[in-house]
């Protein structure tokens, strides 16, 4: 820590005549559900995995982020802080729980990235966490190299033995490990070694465990003696059909609840006997598609009453006649965790992709409780030119934000303007009232709005293309805000399904779009998608397109090549653009996050990468994460590419993250998960390091970076955190 502060205040030193970089970073929000002018159910604050409950005092709380960390609650979920995993290598929280005797001592598991929205790997700097006092401090007890010599290990919780909880378990898709003391000064972790795979879930009834494993290709519900370290397994459930994708396992008294999640059959629940191994079916009608199979919980207060997770919603179910018991609604549609109060047998809480909802009255309404959770998946940001206090985000679950003075008093509200899975959003840089934003579902597309996103026009449908879905891309001209950029997916053969490039001048006219790319006629591409559309406001009429071309490679695997073009006409006619296209080399064929064109040289541009190598697990791992390219005049073939990562920390970029700071300076802005960097022009050139931009940022991957230039004001938007800005 002293080095880091020592090389802090020189790097800073160097360039304070300038630019002050000891601040402190400020988290804008959204801190809470935004409002919204209607009733969107796929809305929140962002996405909560888990809710952990301190069982002698439930006004303790923890809840988990994948993208985002851990939060805790002392009030009972009424107002929420972050633990201090912004602090974490991997700010990201998979699970976590309380130690049973001391609610001042958390366990956690860091995650590098998420998986398809559940809990991801740990990574070289990811593993267990360990609090003894609150999340004042962590410490890392166990990485995944030195607990799983694996960095690719996933962990699904933690639990602690009845009667003896300083034996934890981890569960892990690597097999089953325990310690026999967690709180000692140095941890010591051995493997069960009666499992070969892995472990989903585990639960005790009185001196019995019950452990929920896949291994050798099949599921199995298997019965675990601690004692002798052996185990086993229970033939009825196993001989089920083999297509079941995880069990859960939730103890009813002196039986065994069994939700078994089925990767193409209808889900059931069963009932499985410890005494005689005996395994009956309760329900066949369970459909889960959220939370994988941790929606599910018996009712402490009455046992003859469960919540499991179906579809989109919870249900409530009585154990003796197996009917259903309606629960209330108004909560976000995408539920991932419930529990019930231990002492309040009113009280049920919820995690969903909204934030945390608790209900007060049994499930008969439900009220969101997310107030300082601030955990919202940015997938693109927009900062007005004309009122950098207006930003517009699109977030992974809850839709499009927009951060504005909506009544015109002064006062700044985030509201949510419309709901799903967004993605990219503009601000015209004349007029901060022309809002788009857009969302990947079908039927969505890019959405135009000219009232501050009160009102908005679908600019895909009115044109009568298809949406880009999830890659989804568009910018605006430089000089000429009305044209509008975006991508679309072809109807017609032979192209039917590739993404190329459109224009309009005014996203508000119908059939106004014009076809300007089809690099399936001009390239020859076969399979191919726009992913990425990009522009520089030094030379306005140079348009980016980033390809993804699905192609075959030498033994005709299946391959995606990582392809860049680029027209240096983009006002030009329609069909003049369409035949002007070329194809740049570029450094490696890997998923780019951002290009920049350098402000003077029209044949440069800087290149992110969105996952580079970490730098401390391996000297020679050090490259790949910023580059910069040349090119040809003429020929514009590739004239000279330079890898200038120079001193850049651990590899994980994200995407639409480098920014010059004016058309007269080569200064840039580059923001990874470890932080925003200061490049000038030494640096662009591979001869001077880059200068960390002030202090207290999550290590969340970056989706957005914006400078103001006017009030010197930087804004990133993050994977996770919401937005955050530094004020020079």
């Amino acid at each position: 820590m002293r080095v880091i502060l020592i090389w802090f205040c020189l790097v800073t030193s160097a360039v304070a005549q300038e630019y002050n970089i000891s601040n402190a970073w400020q988290f804008v929000g959204p801190y809470d559900k935004p409002d919204s002018p209607s009733k969107i159910s796929a809305s929140g604050v962002g996405p909560i995995e888990f809710i952990r409950v301190y069982q002698k005092n439930p006004k303790f709380l923890l809840a988990g982020s994948i993208s985002g960390g851990l939060f805790f609650s002392e009030d009972g979920g009424e107002n929420w802080m972050n633990s201090g995993s912004d602090a974490w290598d991997y700010s990201g929280c998979g699970w976590a729980d309380f130690y049973p005797e001391n609610e001042k001592i958390w366990f956690a598991f860091s995650n590098h990235a998420d998986n398809n929205g559940k809990p991801g790997k740990a990574g070289v700097w990811g593993g267990i966490m360990r609090s003894m006092n609150s999340g004042t401090t962590w410490e890392r007890v166990a990485s995944g190299g030195s607990l799983f010599n694996n960095e690719d290990v996933a962990i699904y919780g933690f639990r602690f033995l009845p009667g003896k909880p300083e034996v934890l378990f981890v569960l892990s898709d690597a097999g089953l490990f325990y310690t026999e003391n967690c709180l000692s000064e140095s941890v010591v972790w051995k493997k069960v070694s009666a499992f070969d795979g892995m472990i989903y879930d585990m639960d005790f009834i009185n001196d019995k465990a019950f452990v929920s494993v896949f291994q050798h290709g099949k599921w199995n519900l298997m019965q675990f003696d601690f004692t002798k370290m052996t185990a086993q397994p229970n033939q009825a459930i196993a001989d089920l059909a083999d297509d079941k994708r995880t069990i859960t396992i939730e103890p009813r008294g002196e039986k065994l609840l069994v939700l078994i999640d089925y990767s193409k059959l209808n889900d059931e629940l069963w009932e499985m006997n410890p005494e005689t191994g005996e395994a009956t079916k309760l329900l066949s009608s369970v459909t889960v598609n959220f939370g994988s199979g941790h929606t599910f919980a018996v009712n402490p207060h009455n046992e003859d009453e469960f919540i499991i997770g179906n579809a989109t919603t919870l249900k409530r179910w009585n154990y003796s006649n197996l009917r259903e018991k309606k629960l209330g609604s108004g909560y976000h549609v995408d539920v991932e965790f419930v529990a019930f109060d231990p002492v309040d047998s009113n009280k049920i809480y919820m995690a969903c992709h909204g934030g945390v909802y608790i209900s007060p009255d049994q499930g008969k309404t439900w009220v969101n409780k997310s107030s300082g959770l601030g955990v919202a998946e940015v997938m693109g940001m927009a900062v007005s030119e004309t009122d950098p206090n207006e930003i517009v985000i699109g977030t992974f679950h809850d839709g499009s934000s927009v951060l504005a003075d909506f009544d015109k008093n002064g006062n700044y509200t985030w509201r949510t303007v419309d709901g799903g899975d967004a993605l990219t959003p503009l601000i015209d840089p004349t007029n901060a009232a022309i809002v788009y934003t857009s969302t990947q579902f079908t039927g969505g597309g890019m959405y135009y709005s000219n009232d501050t996103a009160k009102n908005f026009i679908n600019v895909h449908a009115n044109n009568q293309i298809n949406t880009s879905g999830w890659e989804l891309s568009a910018v605006l001209h430089p000089e000429n805000s009305s044209i509008l950029y975006f991508n679309f997916a072809r109807k017609e053969e032979p192209s039917k399904g590739c993404y190329d490039i459109v224009r309009t001048s005014d996203a508000s006219l119908t059939k106004s779009a014009e076809i300007i790319s089809d690099f399936g006629t001009t390239h020859q591409l076969g399979s191919y998608k726009v992913y990425g559309l990009f522009n520089t406001p030094f030379f306005p009429d140079h348009l980016y397109a980033y390809i993804l071309h699905f192609d075959k490679d030498e033994e005709g695997k299946s391959i995606t090549r990582h392809r860049l073009f680029k027209t240096e006409i983009a006002r030009d006619s329609a069909q003049q653009i369409l035949e002007s296209w070329y194809e740049l080399e570029i450094p490696i064929s890997s998923w780019m996050g951002d290009i920049e064109g350098d402000p003077t040289n029209p044949d440069q541009i800087y290149i992110s990468y969105v996952g580079a190598r970490d730098v401390r697990s391996n000297a020679e791992w050090t490259t790949s994460l910023i580059y910069s390219v040349k090119y040809n005049k003429r020929t514009k073939a590739l004239k000279r590419s330079m890898d200038i990562s120079r001193n850049l920390p651990y590899g994980i970029s994200g995407r639409f993250n480098l920014e010059f700071i004016s058309s007269d300076k080569k200064e840039l802005f580059f923001a990874t998960r470890s932080g925003v960097y200061y490049g000038n022009e030494k640096t662009l050139k591979g001869k001077a390091d880059w200068i960390q931009v002030g202090y207290g940022l999550p290590h969340c991957k970056m989706y957005g970076l914006h400078y103001h230039e006017e009030t010197k004001t930087l804004t990133v938007g993050m994977l996770g955190r919401g937005v955050w800005r530094y004020y020079f």
